[in-house]
């Protein structure tokens, strides 16, 4: 990066089962491309609870950034309609993940943004139906990166338990990836005298039984 940046993330617990998180940067010296994101690993069923296959998961997005075989943005937006990554109606993980590029989901979604008076639109929505725990995200950030942790293998986690492919979810709200490259997406170039700012307020509640 070519210049200097003071960030900061404030973490603030916020009413009743709430979580909000406040990513700030400002550049001291130079115009520097900042994209800051949450990579948090959810899993609504609790410890040791096994994949995140079943849970339903609700993405406030029509269209998203198709990526190449390196997983690199190729600079177009697509319709989600009639593909793998339609959540448009709350879905659950695996019933269509094998159809997805490499197997699962790794991929930038452009939100929809209807921001409310704070300045938030909502993100996504995951309901895990055996708990009944419902986790809702709203952000600033005009993209939602999805994440069900193909990748992830042998991590030893909590209580000794070991975690493997599709044991987590992620959902980071954020910047489009390489936006640098690609004029026809969002600038996440910030001058020296700007300041970059990324809300993202996580709520969590149980379902009275109703799928979301």
């Amino acid at each position: 990066f070519p210049g200097d940046v003071d960030v900061d993330v404030t973490y603030q617990i916020v009413g009743d089962y709430m979580l909000s998180v406040v990513m700030r940067a400002q550049p001291r010296n130079k115009a520097t491309p900042v994209n800051l994101a949450q990579h948090t690993y959810w899993n609504l069923g609790g410890q040791n609870s096994g994949t995140i296959l079943s849970n339903r998961v609700k993405i406030y997005s029509s269209s998203y950034t198709p990526v190449d075989a390196e997983l690199i943005p190729t600079g177009q937006i697509l319709s989600v309609s009639n593909t793998p990554y339609d959540f448009r109606h709350s879905t659950a993980v695996g019933e269509r993940i094998h159809e997805a590029q490499g197997g699962g989901y790794d991929l930038n979604y452009v939100l929809d943004s209807h921001p409310n008076k704070h300045g938030l639109s909502r993100a996504a929505t995951v309901h895990d139906p055996r708990s009944g725990r419902v986790l809702e995200l709203w952000t600033t950030a005009p993209g939602l990166q999805f994440y069900t942790s193909g990748k992830l293998k042998d991590v030893v986690g909590k209580g000794g338990y070991v975690y493997e492919p599709y044991d987590g979810l992620c959902l980071e709200t954020q910047g489009f990836p390489d936006s640098v490259n690609h004029p026809n997406f969002p600038s996440q170039i910030v001058e020296p005298g700007q300041v970059y700012k990324h809300k993202m307020l996580f709520r969590f509640r149980v379902s009275n039984g109703r799928s979301y």
